[in-house]
C-alpha cells in the first residue's frame, strides 16, 4: 500500500473526478481523501474494494502489486503464520497478520488468520480474551462484507463461533452462546457441502468422484467420533457399546490403520474403552485397549508429516499430520503416556501391575 495515495490521485485526475465526489461515494470526508493522496495516511482496508470498483480497476492495480510477486509474498506470509501458530506464538502470528493485511487488504484469508491468532492469544476462559473482541469482530465483518470466497467466509464463521463459545464460558463476559445462532444459520448443511455434492455429481469411477468419496468418508468418521465424545461430559458416562461400534467401523473402513485426521479419536477412544472396562472389572480387556491405544499413538507420532491413505475407501487421499487437529495436544503419544500414568481414573493396584507398566513404558 506504499503508493496507493499516488495511484488514487492519478486515477481521479484521469477520470476528472473531484476529491468531494470520491469522498461522498465512500462516505468519508474530502480531507480523508486528501490525506490519502498526500500519503499522510492510508485508506481503511474496508475501502479498498470500493475504491477499485469506483475507478473500474482491480485491487491489485490499485495496490500496485505484481501478480507473481504478490503470490510469492502471500505464500510466504501463510507459511510463516502456520509455523508461528504451530509453535503457539500467537502474539507474533497476530502481528504478522496485521502486516500481511496492510500489504494485501483484499486477501481476506489473512483477516480470518488474524481472527484466529487473536482468539488463541489467551488461555480458554481467560477474561483478557474480551480485550480483542472489537478487533475480532472488525476482521470478521470485513470478511463477511467484502470476501467472495465461500471457503474463507465459512472459515471466518467457524473462528468467530469458536471465539464466542470461549467468551460465553468466561466469567462476567456478558457473552451468551446463543450469539452463534445467526452465524450457524448461514452455514451450509452437510448435504450441501463440497464433498457430498461431488460424490453425487461426478460419474462413477472418475478420479474426482473417488477422491470426493474418500474426503467425505474421512470427514464423516471424524464427525461421528467427535459427536460420540461430545455427548458425554466424562469418560464413564460414555456408552462402551457405541465406542466399540465406532472403533469397529473405523477399523473396517480403514483396515490399513491409516486413520488420518481421525487418528486422535481412535487413540483416545481405545483409552476411554479401557477405562470403562477396568471400571466394570474387565482388567484383561482394559489392558488390551490400552496396548492398542499406546501402539497407535506411537505409530502416529513416528509418521512423516505427509502420508497417503491406502485403505480402499480412502485410497489416494493425502493426510498432512503437521496441520491436522490432534485433540489439542502437541504430541499425542506423550499425552497418552500422561493419561495412563495419572490422568485416567484407574486404581493404584491396576497401575502397579507389570502388564500395565509395560504399556506405559512402551511410549518413549
Amino acid at each position: 500500500m506504499m503508493h496507493i495515495g499516488e495511484t488514487i490521485r492519478k486515477l481521479r485526475k484521469e477520470k476528472n473526478v473531484t476529491q468531494d465526489v470520491l469522498a461522498n461515494f465512500l462516505g468519508v470526508s474530502y480531507q480523508s481523501v486528501s490525506k490519502w493522496e498526500r500519503e499522510e495516511s492510508y485508506p481503511d482496508i474496508t475501502f479498498i474494494p470500493a475504491i477499485a470498483s469506483f475507478f473500474g480497476v482491480t485491487t491489485d492495480f490499485l495496490l500496485g502489486v505484481n501478480t507473481v510477486d504478490r503470490e510469492n509474498r502471500i505464500k510466504a506470509y501463510e507459511e510463516k503464520y502456520k509455523t508461528l501458530t504451530m509453535q503457539q506464538k500467537y502474539e507474533e502470528a497476530s502481528e504478522l497478520m496485521k502486516e500481511a493485511i496492510a500489504e494485501f487488504p483484499d486477501h481476506y484469508l489473512f483477516c480470518a488468520f488474524y481472527m484466529d491468532a487473536l482468539r488463541l492469544l489467551y488461555p480458554y476462559k481467560d477474561e483478557r480474551a474480551l480485550s480483542v473482541k472489537s478487533e475480532v469482530e472488525r476482521a470478521f465483518n470485513v470478511v463477511q462484507d467484502f470476501c467472495t470466497n465461500d471457503r474463507v467466509r465459512a472459515y471466518a464463521k467457524v473462528v468467530m463461533c469458536n471465539y464466542i463459545q470461549g467468551l460465553s464460558q468466561t466469567e462476567n463476559s456478558g457473552v451468551d452462546i446463543s450469539e452463534i445462532d445467526p452465524i450457524l444459520e448461514e452455514m451450509p448443511v452437510m448435504r450441501n457441502t463440497r464433498d457430498f455434492r461431488a460424490m453425487m455429481l461426478y460419474p462413477h469411477g472418475s478420479e474426482k468422484r473417488n477422491l470426493a468419496c474418500a474426503k467425505g468418508l474421512s470427514e464423516m468418521i471424524q464427525l461421528i467420533g467427535e459427536t460420540i465424545n461430545r455427548k458425554a461430559s466424562s469418560i464413564l458416562e460414555r456408552d462402551p457399546d457405541i465406542i466399540e461400534a465406532y472403533l469397529n467401523f473405523v477399523e473396517t473402513a480403514m483396515p490399513d490403520g491409516d486413520y488420518g485426521q481421525s487418528s486422535y479419536l481412535v487413540i483416545f477412544n481405545y483409552g476411554y474403552l479401557g477405562v470403562i472396562k477396568h471400571n466394570n472389572g474387565d482388567d484383561e480387556g482394559a489392558l488390551e485397549c490400552f496396548r492398542k491405544e499406546a501402539e497407535i499413538a506411537v505409530k502416529y507420532e513416528a509418521m512423516p508429516d505427509i502420508t497417503t491413505h491406502t485403505s480402499y475407501l480412502v485410497e489416494g487421499l493425502e493426510f498432512n499430520k503437521a496441520t491436522a487437529f490432534k485433540g489439542g495436544y502437541d504430541n499425542i503419544a506423550y499425552a497418552i503416556k500422561e493419561a495412563l500414568a495419572e490422568g485416567y481414573p484407574l486404581s493404584d493396584e491396576f497401575r502397579s501391575t507389570e502388564e500395565f507398566k509395560k504399556i506405559v513404558d512402551s511410549i518413549k
